[in-house]
């Protein structure tokens, strides 16, 4: 658990009530613009799902949840419904395979992403793509197959990057950029994690009016998550209802 800049990371096998103490201090003495919670091991998942409910519950702040596997359907409608706003599904191993390709974990990869962005709202289903492990060029061609299925790609670099020229690493960020203005991707909930991850300096606002503006675009976009979330998990609890379930 730790804080960096307005993002606070928090291990989705933390203990609830401690943690939720630890973050209701940090958030008393500085703004927090995000929370990304990693719900870690597929069997652990139940923890992280408890952990996100409270923490929804308790702040209105926007709770963005990693797996690193490629999850079933099931749990990704269970992240959904426990709060989690935006939903990171990354598996570096099966970059190479996201353009398409049968069988393995890459073709679940991919499964599951679809299966995700069926169910956020649009550019709230997200994926991260580190340079380093994979080829600039595998990276790059994965941020398009990410925007075109409607998927956010977010990219990293690791140590490993440095193995790689200057250029050939500038240009997966300027492919990434481009890809976001070409799709018109929703940046807005990511920029407190971009201004971290990646080199991208986010362009200032200018003028208070400018960023009150934003800053009440981002709590319509927050709310209106919430509502959607809302009617679809009591249309869902309505059905079972009704069925004896």
């Amino acid at each position: 658990m730790r804080r960096d800049g307005k993002v606070f990371f928090v291990g989705g096998d933390l203990a609830v009530n401690e943690t939720l103490e630890t973050m209701f201090e940090s958030f008393c003495m500085e703004s927090t613009d995000l929370f990304h919670l990693s719900f870690g091991a597929r069997d652990g998942f139940h923890r992280g799902e408890e952990l996100a409910r409270q923490i929804k519950k308790n702040f209105n702040v926007r709770l963005m949840g990693r797996l690193e596997y490629p999850a079933s359907e099931r749990i990704i409608e269970r992240a959904y419904a426990a709060g989690v706003d935006i939903l990171d599904i990354s598996a570096p191993d099966a970059v190479p395979s996201l353009a398409g390709e049968r069988g393995g974990a890459g073709q679940e990869f991919r499964a599951a992403l679809l299966a995700a962005g069926q169910l956020f709202p649009r550019w709230s289903a997200a994926s991260t793509l580190v340079v380093g492990p994979e080829p600039p060029v595998s990276v790059a061609d994965a941020i398009d197959v990410l925007l075109n299925a409607g998927v956010m790609p977010l990219v990293a670099l690791s140590v490993q990057a440095v193995h790689y020229p200057y250029e050939a690493v500038a240009a997966v960020f300027e492919r990434l950029a481009t890809g976001w203005e070409r799709h018109h991707a929703t940046v807005q909930p990511f920029l407190p994690l971009i201004s971290l991850m990646t080199p991208l300096v986010p362009a200032e606002t200018t003028g208070r009016l400018r960023g009150l503006i934003n800053r009440i675009h981002d709590r319509h976009l927050l709310a209106a998550s919430d509502l959607r979330r809302h009617l679809r998990v009591k249309s869902v609890n309505d059905s079972l209802d009704s069925a004896g379930l």
